[in-house]
């Protein structure tokens, strides 16, 4: 394997499944708490991580992946670019592997490239609890490096090297994905007022065999990942603003998705584990009064 140790922040959902699957393949995976709940730091000794304080693991680690929110991308780029600088790890490589725009790929992989280490944009497709079937697409000017996690049981894919082109990837699949969550939620909630719910979800079933199954999963989901999910919309239509488009759809998507998160629902998972399916999760934003006139 190319990496011996490889650091994850954070170990949230995504985090623990790729902990657990590093460690069946022999790799000692490391992650840094300060300032995470004390439910982030049992999810990481769950999943079987080592914790240390972030000089140390940037002193250790041949390969730091971000896998956090949005919002945070940049921030914590930057924070552990000022680390590498201080320990002198030119060597290490920093994979950024969030939801976000080509422009914050590229401030992050500048935080990075201050400390002389290297940066690798990248993005996952596809779902934590299935990780062996998900993909992490990759680029820049030493993204092929990255093909070793394969030894790993990760799937890697080089798009090319340039920074942002990951990122870009990432944020019109995820305007789909997204997009057909809040479409289903808005339109499922809609037949279940007029008392429809059975019959249209048959309909769908037999219109679109299995597309329902396949976004009920992630839509039970959204207890716990609206608010990140909104922000991948944002960076979606900063993104085609940015290159002179205007987006009309991934707006409506965000907005429908953070009225979802306000109802704070989130139980954070010691397990990384999901709970609820499609119905339950209907009935629940049901009685929150999800999409009802204010």
């Amino acid at each position: 394997m190319g990496f011996r140790r490889i650091a994850i922040l954070s170990i949230g959902e995504m985090g623990f499944h790729w902990t657990r699957l590093l460690k069946q393949h022999g790799v000692e995976v490391l992650t840094a708490t300060e300032g995470r709940s004390d439910v982030t730091r049992k999810r990481a000794e769950n999943a079987g991580a080592r914790i240390l304080p972030l000089p140390e693991l940037a002193a250790q680690a041949d390969l730091i992946v971000s896998i956090v929110v949005p919002s945070a991308a940049e921030k914590i780029a930057a924070e552990v670019g000022r680390t590498l600088a201080k320990a002198k790890r030119k060597e290490c490589l920093y994979l950024d592997a969030n939801a976000i725009s080509p422009m914050t790929a590229q401030a992050a992989g500048q935080a990075i490239a201050q400390a002389g280490a290297a940066f690798v944009d990248g993005c996952i497709i596809g779902s934590a609890a299935k990780l062996a079937r998900a993909a992490v697409y990759v680029s820049g000017p030493r993204a092929e490096e990255l093909l070793a996690l394969k030894e790993a049981g990760i799937n890697v894919e080089l798009l090319g090297g340039e920074i942002g082109q990951a990122s870009a990837f990432k944020i019109v699949y995820a305007g789909l994905t997204k997009g057909l969550q809040g479409l289903f939620t808005e339109l499922l909630l809609g037949a279940r007022k007029f008392d429809l719910l059975q019959p249209i979800m048959k309909r769908y079933e037999e219109s679109f065999p299995g597309l329902l199954d396949k976004v009920g999963g992630s839509i039970a989901a959204l207890t716990l990942h609206a608010g990140r999910r909104a922000e991948e919309m944002r960076e979606l239509t900063e993104t085609f603003r940015h290159y002179g488009l205007e987006a009309v759809i991934a707006p409506a998507t965000r907005k429908i998705l953070e009225e979802i998160a306000a109802l704070d629902l989130a139980k954070p998972s010691e397990s990384g584990g999901r709970e609820g399916d499609l119905l339950e999760t209907l009935e629940l934003f049901s009685q929150r009064g999800l999409l009802e006139r204010k």
